[in-house]
């Protein structure tokens, strides 16, 4: 599997062969032996007139998706603003000390193969794995949940009428139902941004830099959203270029690799200048640790 198959658009280019090929090796090589590939399901993103062929893993818990690198990206915002963003930029009331304090700067990147999470979860949140309440079958981090496995168990009893709730917390564990017999098990942690890099580490994760993160969740264009250089509608959420959803409301900031964020919490939809939070490239601090979001990935490096 050669460094440069893993980049746009070579990606593009291999035939399904090449690419099954190529997720299985990613699969097998990238992550910690502790955990395993639970599922790899092939993906095809269709979104602003390009054709992404790619793939989603289930990996303790969590569907990750493959997200081909590319180089010489170019990421961050000059100003004055370019010119094909300058009528978003006057529609938000957008000023020089604005752009300055809240978008990063302009430059061209060289971003690796990675695989990102599809969706962010709470900071004090380590998802584990998948339990299956029918069959009793766990997948993921097997030596997290043997310890856990009675407490876990005991939650699932169905009520009288045969029903779970898709959600179920103690003080120690969160339970979301992920399908019809299966739900995600996650551990609630008392711990900090240092603390949480290091457990990430350990299985071979990491936290976006704040170029990778710019990169995944505004699909690599030169634009100031991950839609364009317009306004948001009144939607939930959009896909971005690798079919990756951009939430429109937020419960918190994204964390990044830097020790900032991106974005910040929304409620409904913003107005003025508050919409700038929806740009990758919009800068904040991230409040209260418990109140922030992560968002795991697995660089590819050969």
């Amino acid at each position: 599997m050669a460094e440069l198959a893993l980049l746009f658009p070579e990606w593009n280019a291999l035939d399904d062969k090449a690419r099954q090929f190529a997720a299985a090796q990613l699969g097998r090589y990238f992550l910690s032996p502790l955990l395993a590939v639970d599922a790899i399901e092939p993906v095809t993103v269709a979104t602003f007139g390009q054709t992404l062929h790619t793939f989603d893993f289930l990996i303790a818990g969590e569907w990750l998706r493959f997200v081909p690198g590319a180089a010489g990206v170019p990421l961050g915002v000059t100003w004055p603003l370019p010119e094909p963003m300058q009528a978003v930029g006057r529609a938000l009331g957008l000023n020089q000390a604005a752009a300055e304090n809240h978008l990063s700067p302009a430059g061209r990147f060289d971003l690796p193969p990675m695989l990102v999470a599809r969706t962010p979860i709470e900071s004090a949140l380590e998802v584990i794995g998948q339990l299956d309440f029918i069959t009793g079958k766990f997948r993921g981090n097997l030596l997290a949940y043997t310890k856990l496995a009675g407490s876990v168990q005991s939650l699932l009893t169905p009520g009288p009428d045969g029903s779970l709730p898709p959600v179920i917390e103690t003080d120690q564990l969160r339970l979301r139902q992920a399908s019809a017999t299966a739900y995600q098990v996650a551990l609630k942690h008392d711990w900090d941004l240092p603390q949480l890099q290091h457990r990430l580490g350990g299985f071979g994760f990491a936290l976006a830099n704040e170029r990778e993160y710019e990169y995944l969740m505004g699909g690599g264009f030169p634009q100031l959203f991950a839609w364009g250089n317009q306004l948001p509608g009144e939607l939930n959420f959009v896909p971005n270029r690798f079919g990756l959803t951009v939430p429109l409301r937020r419960p918190g900031s994204e964390l990044i690799a830097e020790g900032w964020a991106k974005s910040r919490a929304l409620a409904g939809q913003p107005t003025g200048q508050g919409r700038l939070a929806l740009s990758p490239f919009y800068r904040a601090t991230p409040g209260p640790f418990a109140k922030t979001m992560y968002r795991k990935i697995v660089r590819i490096a050969l």
